[in-house]
């Protein structure tokens, strides 16, 4: 089967998501896949862009596997009319490109649906993947028209595709009803190796010199992190250590940390010292922020925080407690219970989660990717 992969992200740059994970395997059944990039307005683009002004590149990666650069948006991409016409460029220019491989094109997978004009226009199986509730994201912002808007393309996307896959319970809950067919959950996971998991490597250097307990954290500090939360649970135990591993972006109020002598922020790490990182931890912590966005998520770094078998502390979360991973996860409701927990763990040096083997591999891409195409086999009888 003949496939092109909207995945939105490079392809060679930073961490993967589900969209490479889900992009690589399909290659690895033997299907050809042509995954498309992100892209970036003319006028805004930088020497850090890998799109060309007008020109879509393609490069092989694997036998059967290209990854296509589309070129650089039209000025005003968030316009209607000037986004239906960069997306008809970008299918004109896919297709010029299938066409020198002689391929057609089988089947197409979204995960972004801004390069979505019309699905009725483009012939060929859909598979609509979404792994957050876009719209919402302007709701919580009180942009109401770019709110409508969002809403809109979704209800498109999902009335009109042939296959549905969100990423989250709630996401199910909330669009079942303009889908054709059933709506597929499949979470977010984590692309840990199994073997490795069992054969942990010393901490690193930058962490043995901080005493215990350590209380760490990995991903980006942003807009839904509760920061007064943090804030709170730091400064009420001083004697613990709180350890942050990632990036920081400029809407996060990193000077609240500065003067705590209990914060450490050790900046990005390459991908593969994470799980060395994480090992390294005493509790891991996931501290979102209690709302409408929040609840249609499933953070990725809850999963591989399992998979070292930490214990994890996490607010309330409603697709994340609807997972069968969830029982091994502590859950709290408001800042004293965060703490209460905390306290708890480290009063009885209970460090260790004692979740099983087999549920870590059904959280791990291998496992929820296999769960995919099982459900689309049944759901939809397309051999995957």
């Amino acid at each position: 089967m003949n496939i092109v992969f909207f995945g939105g992200h490079y392809w060679d740059r930073g961490s993967w998501f589900r969209k490479q994970q889900f992009a690589k395997r399909l290659a690895q059944r033997k299907h050809n896949v042509f995954y498309v990039e992100q892209s970036i307005s003319m006028i805004r683009k930088t020497s850090n862009d890998k799109n060309s002004y007008l020109k879509t590149k393609i490069n092989k990666i694997y036998e059967n596997l290209f990854v296509i650069t589309p070129s650089t948006f039209f000025p005003f991409p968030r316009n209607r009319t000037i986004r239906n016409l960069y997306n008809k460029k970008i299918l004109f220019d896919i297709s010029q490109i299938m066409n020198k491989f002689h391929f057609t094109p089988d089947l197409w997978w979204w995960d972004r649906l801004d390069f979505i004009t019309d699905l009725r226009e483009i012939k060929g199986i859909h598979v609509v993947d979404l792994c957050d509730d876009l719209p919402y994201y302007h709701k919580l912002a009180n942009n109401e028209l770019e709110f409508k808007k969002s809403l809109n393309l979704l209800k498109h996307a999902i009335r009109h595709a042939n296959i549905n896959i969100v990423s989250a319970t709630k996401i199910k809950d909330k669009y079942q009803k303009y889908a054709q067919n059933e709506i597929i959950v499949i979470p977010n996971g984590h692309d840990l190796d199994m073997n490795k998991l069992s054969n942990p490597k010393p901490a690193p250097p930058d962490i043995v010199k901080i005493s215990k307990p350590r209380i760490g954290f990995i991903g980006t500090l942003f807009q839904f992190i509760d920061e007064e939360l943090l804030y709170q649970i730091i400064k009420a135990r001083p004697k613990y250590n709180y350890i942050f591993i990632g990036n920081i972006e400029d809407n996060f109020p990193i000077q609240r940390f500065n003067n705590f002598k209990n914060v450490f922020i050790l900046g990005k790490k390459p991908k593969e010292q994470i799980h060395n990182y994480i090992n390294s931890f005493d509790i891991t912590i996931n501290p979102f922020k209690i709302h409408e966005v929040n609840d249609s998520v499933n953070p990725v770094k809850v999963f591989e925080y399992l998979a070292n078998k930490k214990q994890v502390v996490s607010t309330y979360m409603y697709s994340l407690m609807q997972e069968e991973i969830s029982k091994y996860i502590h859950f709290a409701k408001n800042q004293d219970e965060f703490i209460k927990l905390l306290d708890s763990l480290v009063k009885n040096s209970h460090f260790v989660n004692d979740i099983p083997s087999q549920l870590i591999y059904n959280y791990s891409w291998d496992g929820l990717f296999a769960k995919m195409i099982k459900e689309i086999n049944r759901v939809y009888n397309i051999k995957l």
